[in-house]
């Protein structure tokens, strides 16, 4: 059995707004093993990306984790302090962005910026940092390397500032990568390159994967694992043929028959989820789908649901499945 690379456990997230304190991410647990990639997916507004910066600590001043752990690699990093985050970020996880050109300086190079992080986290010579990144960008399909590095970010297109995150992504070889809605701003063709790398590097390095997308065909392609969120919480997990086969919440329902099907009838229209992901503050009591739910019955809205296992690794938050499964955790 696979050992853990990551662990997430009853992970709540919470912001200080003018209003008081704000829960945006409640009650998430999931795990990812060594050399697998799991998948956390759901509509904009779900608390995919703020799950993933709470792992690294980067949520700024105003956020907090609030309750639950993570660990990673067997250690307990929930509160680390921030000088030994500095030692894991970017060396033993990093992290690939949405959007390149915020994430990259751009009054400085790529060599310097792609050579800071193995400055700061090895002890090689600057000839030997030189090489490797050179290495890297070839790796990720990058032609002329020396050119590119001598340039700065807005000389290259979106594609190409991706492929340097994800060599950057790369340079100190981590345990745990995590891609963040990495083809985001970029247009359907490169898309579709930037993930078959990813996949690619991936199972080249056997790095674990932390992928954040509300793609459920990238899903389907990429991931070993599913973890499905909706308004802060998991509504379902379980591996991705499962998921797929067998899905049991409403939600990961209306997903699936959201996505466009290229042996199906095009005269018959997708369908989409009714409503809209309800605010932060206007949760309620019951069960946060029940509003844009047809299989809501009176119960839903009056008691939340607890996430129970329906079989073994399949988890799902739901009345329907209450009696059915064991409370997880």
């Amino acid at each position: 059995m696979s050992q853990d690379v990551l662990q997430a456990d009853h992970l709540q997230v919470a912001f200080d707004t003018e209003n008081g304190e704000l829960i945006c991410v409640d009650d998430v647990s999931f795990s990812v093993a060594s050399g697998k990639n799991v998948a956390l997916v759901g509509e904009s507004g779900c608390g995919k990306s703020v799950t993933s910066l709470s792992i690294l600590h980067l949520l700024g001043k105003h956020g907090k984790i609030t309750g639950g752990t993570v660990r990673f690699q067997g250690r307990d990093i929930t509160h680390l302090p921030e000088r030994e985050m500095d030692h894991i970020r970017g060396a033993e996880i990093s992290i690939i962005f949405q959007e390149p050109m915020t994430s990259l300086n751009p009054v400085l190079t790529i060599q310097y910026q792609m050579e800071e992080i193995l400055r700061l986290h090895t002890g090689n010579s600057g000839q030997e940092n030189h090489k490797e990144v050179q290495r890297l960008l070839t790796l990720v399909g990058i032609p002329n390397p020396e050119r590119v590095l001598k340039g700065y970010p807005h000389e290259l297109s979106g594609g190409m500032r991706q492929r340097v995150m994800i060599a950057m992504s790369l340079a100190c070889k981590p345990k745990l990568i995590i891609a963040d809605e990495p083809t985001t701003a970029l247009d359907v063709t490169i898309q579709a390159q930037i993930l078959a790398l990813i996949k690619s590097l991936h199972e080249q390095t056997g790095t674990s994967l932390l992928l954040i997308t509300h793609d459920m065909g990238v899903v389907a392609e990429m991931a070993d694992e599913v973890v499905v969120m909706y308004a802060g919480q998991v509504v379902e997990r379980a591996d991705v043929f499962e998921l797929f086969d067998h899905h049991r919440h409403p939600y990961t329902e209306g997903l699936m028959q959201s996505i466009p099907q290229l042996d199906g009838d095009v005269s018959v229209p997708l369908t989409p989820i009714p409503g809209m992901v309800p605010s932060l503050r206007e949760m309620g009591t019951g069960c946060r789908f029940a509003p844009r739910c047809k299989y809501a019955a009176p119960e839903c809205s009056a008691r939340a649901p607890a996430l129970v296992e329906v079989k073994p690794g399949h988890y799902v938050r739901c009345h329907k499945y209450g009696e059915e499964g064991n409370a997880d955790g």
